[in-house]
């Protein structure tokens, strides 16, 4: 069963599921299956690959989030990875931002489905342009699985974390010295770790990387 995939996966990573959380990832999966027929929001639907490839892989996230009590998940797509962290972590904020409407209009309805009161939803191209104008805060950290990282997020992340904060991604394939390269870009980033995770999650190898922003305003 893919529930038991999910526990054991989670408990590889420290985690022990309560039983709502493994109902909420079932109505997760649920809906995501049944919301797919229409709006073709992931290529990945049978169950134990939804729990492997999305649920497990978004879950890579969680220690080295640490303590940060309010998350920016950019480019979340149909939730990934910021709803499976909002699960197991129900006293973070998260707020989930795509440029996609099918994207926001299945995280306004699974996050009320799911009942998370942690979660806001912005329907918006974020961009180093308007980060600034979006929000008046920064954030401790921010998470990504965006396949453009360095393009798009990196410019964002220089604009919106708070000294000290961290940029998570996480990427199969990832390029130190192309990293290094955008990094030179933006003074106040650097790459602070690159290592493979727990678990594989998306791919039979996968790393997560951490760019860390400065101490300095």
């Amino acid at each position: 069963m893919w529930q038991n995939e999910l526990i054991a996966g989670a408990r590889l990573l420290g985690l022990e599921l309560t039983t709502r959380q493994v109902v909420q990832f079932a109505v997760y999966l649920a809906e995501l299956k049944r919301w797919n027929k229409t709006y073709s929001l992931t290529t990945i639907t049978e169950p134990l690959e939804v729990v492997n490839k999305h649920f497990l892989d978004s879950l890579n996230y969680l220690t080295p989030l640490g303590g940060a009590q309010e998350i920016l998940d950019l480019g979340s797509g149909p939730g990934f990875p910021g709803l499976p962290l909002a699960i197991v972590l129900p006293q973070t904020k998260f707020v989930l931002v795509d440029a996609r409407r099918k994207k926001t209009i299945f995280l306004t309805f699974i996050t009320q489905q799911l009942g998370l009161k942690n979660v806001e939803i912005i329907h918006l191209h974020l961009s180093h342009e308007n980060a600034k104008t979006t929000f008046e805060r920064c954030f401790p950290a921010i998470i990504s699985r965006a396949v453009t990282i360095l393009r798009d997020v990196v410019p964002v992340a220089s604009s919106l974390l708070a000294p000290e904060g961290q940029l998570i991604f996480t990427d199969a394939h990832p390029d130190r010295q192309e990293i290094g390269g955008e990094l030179e870009k933006w003074p106040d980033l650097f790459l602070e770790k690159l290592e493979k995770t727990r678990l594989s999650g998306r791919a039979p190898e996968l790393y997560l990387g951490i760019i860390r922003k400065t101490g300095a305003r």
